[in-house]
């Protein structure tokens, strides 16, 4: 037996990659494979607690201040929300028509749609 470490630097090398095992559902899994973490400046505390908690509840991650965690009055904290292209889609997804936190998660997608680590063709 034989197991090496591999890099996929994109959905599309990693969707090559998994069609060239003769997989058929390689588009779903390449987003799967890439993650990718973004920075997001000054969100209050209440908002980054409940995207936090999100991100968490899909097996992602978000990384918030501990005045912010611990719902310090007023507080302001930046995040790095840290998770696979598929992992960001989701939490667009579940909080899609929430309006307090609609600007933050659209923040979030842009940046995951704009990273070249997302392109899948």
């Amino acid at each position: 037996m034989k197991a090496s470490k591999i890099v996929l630097d994109s959905v599309k090398m990693a969707a090559e990659t998994i069609d060239a095992l003769g997989s058929n559902n390689s588009k779903m899994m390449a987003t799967r494979a890439i993650h990718i973490n973004v920075f997001v400046e000054r969100v209050p505390g209440v908002e980054a607690r409940f995207v936090k908690t999100v991100y968490n509840d899909i097996g992602a991650e978000a990384a918030i201040s501990s005045q912010a965690y611990y719902e310090e009055e007023g507080a302001i904290t930046d995040m790095v929300v840290m998770g696979t292209v598929y992992q960001h889609r989701e939490v667009r997804r579940i909080l899609s028509g929430n309006p307090k936190i609609q600007p933050w998660i659209d923040a979030i997608w842009q940046v995951v749609e704009d990273a070249p680590e997302s392109e899948a063709e």
